[in-house]
């Protein structure tokens, strides 16, 4: 699937980030999301720089069904996360993509999604940028972290972003100030020609079980993009934990691994070596141990057939804390190559009818109470697969697995014939069931989307439509694809959504929404978080 790139677009002042991703694009192959240029679009300024968890507004829901969380300006954002505080399921943060200032967004409530209070966070130098926001909270050490990237925009070299840092931003207040952030990882080089390390799409989880053996350590991973001579190398996992609550980490290492068997295409480097991967994603059972789930592209006999960039998952295990790890396993296999969807006018894969970037990406979670794995993917197995013309018919499906070795799917999750995109998993700790938020388009309007749960078990979800309004792609203020027959089309709405449970069993989602108009362009629609409680 067409992994995270950045390209950045300027509006008047504004320096809108439409991704992330990696360096140089394979030489010989059309789009490899995986290695391409970071971007600037139009020429334009960098994001706006203000002093560090700036508070700008507050949002008062009033008991609301759905909750608009910005109030600072209408510029986008995007990406939204949102975790719940293990000690009090009143107590949430959300955080976002936000294209109106130079960091990322939190949100912050203390009872229950009713009142929150947000600003911005992350900014690491004033020349940075920040994206991919998520935020964990460690019960242990009573602080909460946020983990982001932290990049700049080269412009003397045609508006490219380089110098990918990996940071975290640790609040010690419950997600009201942020600290300066941390750097885990640097990035090096802004010279295109030369070699880089870029480091992108992160994610991060705490063990909060008290009974752990590791109790208190967080865990980071990531994908680090490679580059030799201006062309890409590799894109491997790497991983590194904290045991003091973000404050240090232990010496970032690559943890996907090699595995001949499963591993058989390779760009560069050793035979077997699993290092074209994005999209790595974290879980801890009760019993501390990890596990770390990714796509990777690296599967021969699809290239032989001719297909490009279909993904498998992975997963790899670590039983000490992630001191070391296991070799990759295989989990499922995804149809989300080259013939499986339409491509959008920036050469993205899309939906049909859509110039939205989508992936087929979702996550892992363990049971806190028995540690059964659930993964989470959407693709096209059910559309019309075709080099020139596919169709979407995309689904979200569910894989479930006791022991992380053996997996029983994929279960299909939601039987409409309309696409449902971006899923993310968390389960219920009250009841053992699990939630699974997503994109789900209109079967009555294709035009429109709104954001979905389905709850309950495999092969017995009922679905609930969370969104009180529908959302309007097609007819966007921003990112506009200006495509003959789709100008307005938004090209990007972010990478993924989420769902957290609080110890109350109820269900916190939030999601990208477009169906405010735009105060200045009438039949425009503008780029929003929106929350539910369920």
């Amino acid at each position: 699937m067409r992994r995270l790139t950045v390209a950045v677009v300027v509006l008047a002042v504004l320096t809108l980030i439409v991704g992330a991703g990696a360096v140089e694009a394979r030489p010989t192959l059309p789009d490899s999301g995986m290695a391409k240029k970071r971007s600037v679009d139009v020429a334009g300024f960098d994001k706006q720089h203000g002093p560090q968890s700036q508070l700008e507004c507050t949002v008062a829901a009033g008991g609301a069904a759905n909750v608009k969380l910005d109030c600072d300006d209408p510029f986008p954002n995007n990406e939204p996360d949102v975790e719940v505080d293990p000690t009090d399921p009143m107590h949430a943060i959300a955080s976002s993509n936000d294209y109106g200032t130079c960091c990322d967004q939190f949100y912050t409530t203390f009872d229950g999604g009713r009142n929150w209070t947000t600003g911005n966070m992350s900014r690491e130098k004033p020349q940075k940028i920040g994206s991919d926001p998520v935020t964990v909270f460690d019960r242990k050490h009573g602080v909460a972290i946020h983990a982001s990237l932290s990049y700049q925009v080269q412009h003397a070299a045609g508006a490219e972003a380089c110098d990918g840092d990996l940071v975290v931003s640790i609040s010690r207040d419950g997600g009201l100030t942020w600290e300066i952030p941390v750097v885990v990882d640097d990035g090096i080089g802004c010279d295109f020609s030369k070699s880089q390390l870029f480091n992108d799409k992160e994610w991060i989880v705490t063990d909060n079980n008290r009974s752990s053996p590791f109790y208190g350590r967080s865990y980071l991973t990531w994908s680090k993009f490679e580059s030799h001579d201006g062309a890409y190398a590799s894109s491997a996992i790497w991983g590194a934990y904290s045991d003091d609550g973000g404050d240090h980490w232990s010496a970032p290492k690559e943890i996907s691994g090699s595995n001949a068997a499963l591993c058989t295409f390779q760009w560069t480097g050793p035979a077997g070596e699993c290092d074209q991967n994005q999209f790595s994603v974290p879980t801890v059972r009760p019993d501390g141990t990890v596990f770390v789930a990714f796509q990777n592209e690296q599967n021969q006999s699809i290239w032989d057939a001719g297909e490009q960039f279909e993904d498998q998952y992975l997963i790899v295990r670590s039983n000490d804390g992630g001191v070391t790890w296991s070799a990759p396993a295989f989990v499922v296999a995804l149809e989300d190559g080259s013939r499986d969807y339409p491509r959008a006018v920036n050469g993205r894969q899309t939906l049909s009818g859509y110039q939205l970037r989508v992936n087929s990406a979702g996550n892992i979670v363990a049971s806190p109470t028995t540690g059964k794995l659930f993964l989470v993917f959407s693709d096209n197995r059910n559309g019309t697969h075709d080099t020139d013309t596919p169709v979407t018919n995309t689904d979200v499906f569910v894989m479930t697995s006791t022991n992380g070795t053996s997996w029983t799917g994929p279960t299909r999750v939601d039987a409409s014939s309309s696409d449902q995109w971006f899923p993310w998993v968390d389960v219920n700790p009250v009841t053992g069931s699990i939630g699974i938020v997503y994109n789900d388009r209109s079967a009555s309007d294709p035009r429109l989307y709104n954001a979905s749960v389905a709850e309950g078990t495999p092969g017995a979800f009922t679905k609930t439509v969370v969104s009180t309004a529908a959302s309007h792609p097609t007819e966007s203020r921003f990112f506009q694809a200006q495509t003959p027959g789709c100008e307005n089309c938004a090209t990007f709405n972010g990478d993924y959504i989420a769902i957290s449970y609080g110890s109350d069993g109820r269900a916190n989602m939030t999601w990208t929404d477009m169906r405010d108009p735009d105060p200045t362009v009438s039949g425009q629609f503008d780029q929003f978080i929106y929350f539910a409680r369920k």
